[in-house]
């Protein structure tokens, strides 16, 4: 099973990020395969390949884990591109609010799961919300300066709940299914 530990968000912060990609598929370039959506989430750590041995682990330490944690109260609140606007590879939607508290649950998430055997990621968590991901990067000028220029008043919601996600990869996209949740606070 290819599996992921995410924060899912509130279905009215999933349809304005719709909103926000209707506007910067308007603005074409590129090839850019752009998220369902329903399938936007902050993801915590991706774990990939999993054995179904591992299962019961795992959502051990996602129920110890969310019992430390109160809701994290965060906003989206910008638009960007990493590495950067030059040469994009994936746009995404920015967070602002309990950044602390999200960066204290993957690093404990981390842990739990280096425990398990699962690799360490290597790079700093940045908390992000991916939109899209950059194909192929002609034509990109338009969508880069739009970005450029945008600014959004903050969209406020709360994260509450740690889930795990089993991920079936389809032509169509990737199908996340809900395997197991635990709520922030117990």
């Amino acid at each position: 099973m290819r599996l992921f530990i995410a924060l899912p968000l509130p279905r009215e912060i999933e349809e304005s990020l719709g909103k926000i990609i209707f506007v910067l598929k308007q603005k074409g370039g590129g090839r850019i395969k752009w998220v369902a959506p329903k399938n936007i989430h902050l993801t915590v750590k991706f774990l990939g390949e999993t054995s179904e041995e591992k299962l019961e682990g795992i959502k051990n330490a996602i129920e110890q884990i969310s019992k430390k944690y109160k809701v994290a109260e965060c906003a989206v609140d910008k638009v960007g591109a990493f590495p950067d606007l030059v040469r994009p590879r994936v746009i995404w939607a920015g967070l602002s609010g309990d950044i602390e508290t999200l960066q204290t649950i993957v690093d404990d998430i981390e842990e739990g799961m280096a425990a398990l055997g699962f690799p360490r990621e290597e790079k700093r968590f940045k908390p992000h919300l991916t939109l899209g991901r950059v194909k192929e990067n002609y034509g990109l000028g338009d969508l880069v300066s739009y970005i450029k220029g945008y600014t959004m008043a903050p969209e406020h919601f709360r994260m509450e709940t740690l889930v795990l996600f089993k991920s079936t990869l389809t032509p169509k996209g990737p199908i996340y299914e809900r395997l197991y949740e635990a709520g922030l606070g117990g």
